[in-house]
């Protein structure tokens, strides 16, 4: 139970930061910067910065056996390469609320995958806890007048791919922490999604493209939207399974429609203080569920309990 609460505490630190940046983010949009700036800007300063501090801190967290490079390829331009492009590009064929929301249908897929490959019970409660965070996501992207899902054939096919990247980036992020730490794996999977995003665009030319104050935000993003979070994230996912992870991350939303709220004027409706409310129940129920507690990492991807070795927005 106390290994429980601390992944607990872990992924809620993880989707409030996740949430306060999306505000953030939000403004600097406002001041025409480029959604592609930042998610290259993210990916190479986060890796930077993260790389340098650990060189002085903990140079253990930045070694990884050869046999594994291959791993850490896929995990950084699949699993996190993958969610910014096709998150991004579901903004651009539809609108930032069907994005979201298709987006955090990933729970979904890995409590399927889980229980495809029985290293997930499938339960009352887990298949309550998740329509209650689905429903809630719903109502917090449609609740708004003039709000709602847009949907178009490659918009909806661009979200669904960016929950199923969700998904494969939780499920092969867990399996990466049978062997390394949350750091080891942020570290190297931001530096080869950098690595992808070079090719994209210079990142010297982005960089210089902006102020000082654009600069900083950039800076912001890499520290409070990313290396904290995601280090947050994996840390939580050594204690718990994927399914549970992925219903507490949804939290997301729900701090962001409350910041918007408070920094930003943006008023909340009814309905998605709802959704909120929903979004809340989901936690608290997949958190208080009845049952033996999960077992820590060193349990295999082939056994038949649950997953608890660790494994987004």
């Amino acid at each position: 139970m106390k290994n429980e609460v601390k992944g607990f505490l872990f992924v809620a630190a993880a989707a409030m930061l996740w949430g306060l940046a999306g505000t953030v983010a939000k403004y600097m949009f406002n001041q025409d910067v480029r959604p592609v700036h930042v998610a290259e800007m993210r990916a190479v300063l986060s890796f930077l910065l993260l790389f340098v501090y650990l060189a002085v801190a903990n140079r253990k967290c930045l070694w990884f056996a050869r046999s594994d490079l291959l791993f850490m390829v896929v995990f950084g331009m699949v699993g996190v390469a993958g969610v910014q492009v096709t998150y991004l590009m579901a903004i651009k064929e539809t609108n930032v609320a069907t994005a979201i929301f298709l987006q955090y249908l990933a729970p979904a897929l890995v409590l399927v995958y889980g229980v495809l490959r029985r290293a997930e019970q499938l339960t009352l409660c887990k298949l309550a806890a998740l329509a209650l965070a689905v429903g809630g996501g719903y109502l917090i992207v449609t609740g708004k007048a003039g709000g709602g899902l847009a949907t178009t054939p490659l918009g909806l096919a661009y979200g669904l791919a960016s929950a199923a990247f969700f998904a494969f980036y939780t499920l092969f992020g867990k399996k990466g922490l049978e062997k390394y730490g949350a750091w080891t794996l942020t570290v190297y999977g931001y530096g080869f999604a950098a690595v992808l995003w070079c090719f994209v665009q210079n990142p010297v030319g982005v960089w210089l493209a902006y102020n000082w104050t654009e600069r900083l935000f950039f800076v912001y993003i890499a520290v409070f939207a990313t290396v904290l979070p995601f280090g947050f994230f994996f840390e939580g996912l050594k204690y718990l399974s994927p399914t549970k992870t992925g219903i507490i991350s949804t939290l997301e939303p729900v701090v962001a429609a409350v910041l918007a709220f408070l920094l930003l004027g943006e008023r909340l409706a009814l309905m998605q203080i709802a959704g909120c409310g929903l979004i809340l129940a989901a936690v608290v129920l997949i958190q208080t569920r009845p049952g033996a507690p999960e077992q820590h990492v060193n349990e295999t991807v082939g056994d038949r309990s649950e997953l608890s070795a660790g494994t987004k927005h």
